[in-house]
């Protein structure tokens, strides 16, 4: 059997039965029997193929699509079983267009549930949601000042709506409103993830052209993620773009932005020493001790 997938061929076929005559409840004793002690739940694999096949059992269905995600997903959501919170949340958002509301309010209860895993899986449904339904906007702007750090945490994964040419703007708009989170746990994910690894990733550019402007801000968590944005492979493969922003805080003796700096100096100085040397030298060498 394969590492990345406890399911056996026989458990694959009587999944695919059960599917196919929605008895999901059977489905989901079968993938609790697989579960791991990392998350308390199965594979990603057999998880992922569960869902793949109940989205195309009810595709294939070809009536009332909607109202079928809809109410799987309730029924997974519904059920205080992580696995199968994690298949439901990945359906709900297929049937936001019946019930909208009711949609939102799963969305967010997943959003901030104890188990981390489930709280990825619900990240990725919030940018799913967004991609399809641009009124879900108007909920990301209102969750961003949410009091739980994990329901904001999934707000900054919703920016990845965003993440083509013609749209990026709308994410850093978005993400603009969390710059200032006081979070570990959101800026963890911002500033070194989402916006470096990601959309500076994919728009350099443009995303130096961001950070620039936010960078300007006054608040030592705003800095702190423009900073770390180039403390990963956006940093390794544009250190010229990395050092000119980081060049903005050359005389800020802020500890947070002093400690990002290093942090974000160390890692550059790995992969491009003599250009980092000579940054070190000309602008900052009396703070990386």
């Amino acid at each position: 059997m394969n590492s990345d997938t406890l399911l056996n061929e026989s458990d694959k076929l009587k999944i695919l039965k059960l599917i196919k005559s929605e008895n999901y409840e059977d489905v989901l004793k079968i993938l609790d029997k697989v579960k791991t002690s990392h998350a308390g739940t199965s594979k990603t694999k057999d998880k992922r193929f569960v869902i793949r096949e109940i989205v195309r059992n009810i595709l294939d269905s070809g009536k009332d699509t909607v109202k079928k995600f809809y109410s799987a997903g309730k029924f997974f959501c519904e059920i205080e079983n992580d696995n199968a919170k994690e298949i439901g949340i990945s359906l709900i958002w297929r049937g936001y267009e019946f019930n909208p509301e009711k949609v939102k309010r799963i969305l967010l209860k997943i959003s901030d549930d104890p188990n981390w895993e489930v709280r990825e899986y619900a990240g990725n449904a919030f940018a799913d949601t967004l991609y399809y339904h641009n009124d879900f906007l108007s909920d990301l702007n209102e969750w961003s000042g949410h009091s739980s750090e994990n329901v904001r945490r999934a707000v900054v994964f919703s920016a990845l709506a965003y993440r083509d040419e013609k749209n990026f703007k709308k994410a850093f708009t978005l993400l603009s409103k969390l710059m200032k989170d006081r979070s570990v746990y959101v800026r963890k994910n911002l500033g070194p993830f989402i916006l470096g690894s990601l959309f500076g990733g994919k728009f350099p550019e443009e995303t130096s052209d961001f950070l620039k402007k936010s960078g300007k801000s006054k608040d030592p968590y705003v800095k702190w993620n423009v900073i770390m944005s180039f403390n990963n492979s956006f940093g390794k493969n544009h250190p010229d773009k990395a050092l000119e922003v980081l060049s903005m805080f050359k005389d800020d003796n802020e500890i947070r932005v002093i400690r990002a700096m290093r942090s974000t100096l160390n890692f550059l100085g790995k992969h491009h020493p003599e250009a980092v040397d000579s940054f070190i030298r000309k602008n900052y060498a009396g703070k990386m001790r």
